[in-house]
């Protein structure tokens, strides 16, 4: 059996320091190009691939590697375009810092696996969690640096993302300036647990999504404060932010006895799923149906869909770049802005 190939058998071989041989991989500017290629060539054949990652991070303090913890699967935050975008910005970052990114998906429902508690990362991102997940008390627990982004807010924690309710009382501001009354509000996910459904204030007051939770509290305010009474705003949560699921529910509203007069989608994946459904019923956005969402992805342009803009690109490169230190520290809210186009109109008479 042969002898395993280790950091020491390459030293002895070429009669230098252990350390040398390991800033070979790990600090290659403290070596002449001369040495640093006997090092490699030696190691190539010998069949030694280098030091394990995990192990030379604990010795140096540090894993040169971030994690990023996510609510969805990887299908779903690689397809996505609000989320891909933000995975851009992510990687931006990281790539400056040059580091590397481990993302771990944890869906609803999935339990959380030994690969958090024992992952060799400096610090993690949270996107969008419940702020009961167990996986934020085993993040505390290991006492690593975090940031998060779109929610939930930690004590101590860095926060990264927009004036939700601010940007949603807009939005729906709009809506009601023109007149509507009566309103389909579709929402993202509020609790854990796959619910497809009519959201009740019992529900309400158990959300545990901060920005879906702020999106809908900012709508409250602004039909409040217009005088439209609260049986006239219907709330329904889609579980899943598809605009297949959104295209579902709003088939089924406009073919009711009260159809809505306008739909305010909390992100533009369910208003496109909404223009879908109305377009196969034979209304016509801005003319006599009002559609609205939020994010201002790529193809809201397309869609001529009014909706909120915000850069999922800028918060992920924000909150990558504070956690690794390339930027500043605390809390970032960044802007948003209502983009205006001719997805709106007055009630029709």
């Amino acid at each position: 059996m042969s002898q395993r190939v280790t950091l020491q058998t390459l030293a002895d071989r070429l009669g230098v320091s252990r350390t040398t041989v390991s800033n070979a991989w790990s600090r290659p500017d403290q070596l002449s190009t001369e040495v640093r290629e006997r090092i490699l060539a030696l190691a190539d054949e010998l069949g030694y691939p280098g030091p394990d990652p995990a192990a030379r991070g604990l010795r140096r303090g540090r894993a040169d590697a971030i994690g990023l913890l996510l609510t969805e699967t990887l299908e779903y935050a690689f397809g996505d375009p609000h989320a891909h975008e933000l995975l851009r910005g992510v990687a931006a970052a990281i790539e400056e810092a040059d580091i590397g990114l481990l993302v771990v998906p944890l869906p609803p429902q999935r339990l959380v696996g030994d690969a958090l508690r024992s992952a060799v990362i400096d610090g993690c991102l949270v996107y969008s969690m419940p702020e009961d997940h167990p996986a934020l008390d085993v993040l505390v627990r290991r006492g690593i640096p975090l940031v998060t982004i779109d929610g939930p807010r930690l004590p101590g924690v860095p926060f990264v993302g927009i004036d939700d309710r601010g940007a949603s009382r807009e939005l729906a501001e709009l809506v009601v300036s023109y007149g509507h009354r009566h309103v389909l509000v579709l929402s993202i996910r509020t609790i854990d647990d796959l619910y497809d459904g009519p959201i009740d204030r019992e529900r309400l007051s158990r959300s545990v999504y901060l920005n879906s939770r702020e999106r809908i509290a900012g709508t409250f305010e602004a039909t409040d404060a217009a005088g439209v009474p609260r049986d006239g705003i219907v709330l329904h949560e889609v579980s899943r932010n598809h605009r297949s699921a959104a295209q579902e529910v709003v088939a089924r509203a406009l073919a009711a006895d009260r159809p809505p007069t306008a739909i305010i989608a909390l992100s533009d994946e369910l208003a496109a799923g909404a223009l879908d459904a109305a377009t196969a019923a034979g209304r016509v956005p801005g003319g006599d149906i009002t559609i609205v969402g939020f994010d201002d992805q790529e193809s809201a342009a397309h869609l001529n869909l009014t909706t909120v803009r915000q850069s999922a690109y800028d918060k992920g490169y924000r909150a990558a770049a504070q956690l690794v230190g390339g930027g500043p520290s605390g809390d970032i809210v960044l802007p948003h802005e209502l983009v205006r186009r001719g997805s709106v109109g007055p009630v029709p008479s």
